[in-house]
C-alpha cells in the first residue's frame, strides 16, 4: 500500500464512528480487507485511540462533515 492508502484508512476512521471503533476493538479483522505491509499495520495499530477520537470530534472536521452531507443531499456530490 501507499502512504495515500494509510491516510485514507485514518480518514475513514476519523469520519466513520463504527469503523473507528472496529479499528480499535479488533484491528486485525478491521484491517484484513486492506492490502497493507506489516509496517503499515503496526503503524495503524500504534495510533492512540483517544487522539483519533479527539481529532474526529474537532469542530473543523465536524463542520466539514456537515457541509459534505449537505452537498450530498443536494446532489452536488456523490459519496460512495
Amino acid at each position: 500500500m501507499t502512504r495515500r492508502a494509510v491516510e485514507s484508512i485514518i480518514g475513514k476512521a476519523a469520519l466513520d464512528e463504527k469503523f473507528r471503533h472496529a479499528l480499535f476493538s479488533d484491528p486485525d479483522a478491521t484491517l484484513s480487507g486492506f492490502t497493507l505491509t506489516k509496517t503499515e499495520i503496526h503503524a495503524l495499530k500504534a495510533i492512540d485511540s483517544e487522539s483519533l477520537e479527539y481529532f474526529a470530534n474537532c469542530p473543523g472536521l465536524l463542520m466539514a462533515q456537515s457541509m459534505l452531507a449537505l452537498h450530498h443531499e443536494n446532489g452536488d456530490i456523490r459519496m460512495e
